[in-house]
């Protein structure tokens, strides 16, 4: 598979050109299901997903894959270049949900242990007439570290989680075209 950038137009559109002796190379070649259903091929997959992420400005996204052989197969590619990007949308969509979810239970853990602390404090600021600092500045900290992570965590680290669902549903909406390569462009 030989790349070519291709170049970002004032339209907004972003074009990335591969070149392929065959467009089922594309495809993955341990994958049973029958052609027009099969999964992109991995290392296919991992291109389109790099070329793509530079040009994530550009409104429309089109690959444009150049084959000696299968031309043919421009819908089947489209499809399966669809399909493949939904599912990985979905698993993202749910990986961000599950990552909500359990950051959610992991805050109320920090507040349940905050407040653990804290009513420490108090109840030894009342039991004894001196607490020494060391104590109380660590019930303290204690408090308040075990809210740190999991405030972060909901706070910021699901940012990735959703730019990786946006950037799959914007994969499983390139539109594909395949042309058939001329004799003297290069390949692999």
């Amino acid at each position: 598979m030989k790349k070519d950038h291709g170049q970002k137009r004032a339209s907004g559109t972003a074009t990335v050109n591969v070149h392929v002796r065959d467009v089922a190379q594309l495809f993955n070649s341990f994958d049973p299901s029958p052609f027009w259903d099969r999964d992109l091929d991995r290392d296919a997959a991992s291109f389109i997903e790099e070329e793509f992420s530079d040009k994530r400005s550009a409104q429309l996204w089109h690959l444009n894959v150049h084959a000696h052989q299968g031309a043919a197969a421009a819908q089947d590619l489209q499809t399966a270049v669809e399909n493949y990007y939904t599912r990985l949308a979905s698993s993202a969509s749910r990986e961000l949900r599950e990552h909500l979810r359990l950051s959610q239970f992991a805050l109320l853990g920090g507040v349940a242990v905050f407040l653990l602390c804290i009513g420490a404090r108090g109840v030894l600021q009342e039991m004894l007439p001196e607490v020494p600092r060391a104590l109380d500045e660590g019930l303290i900290i204690l408090a308040w570290v075990a809210l740190w992570r999991p405030a972060e965590v909901l706070a910021y680290e699901w940012v990735p989680l959703l730019r990786k669902r946006r950037f799959y549903e914007r994969l499983a909406g390139i539109r594909v075209s395949v042309r058939p390569a001329h004799t003297q462009d290069s390949h692999v």
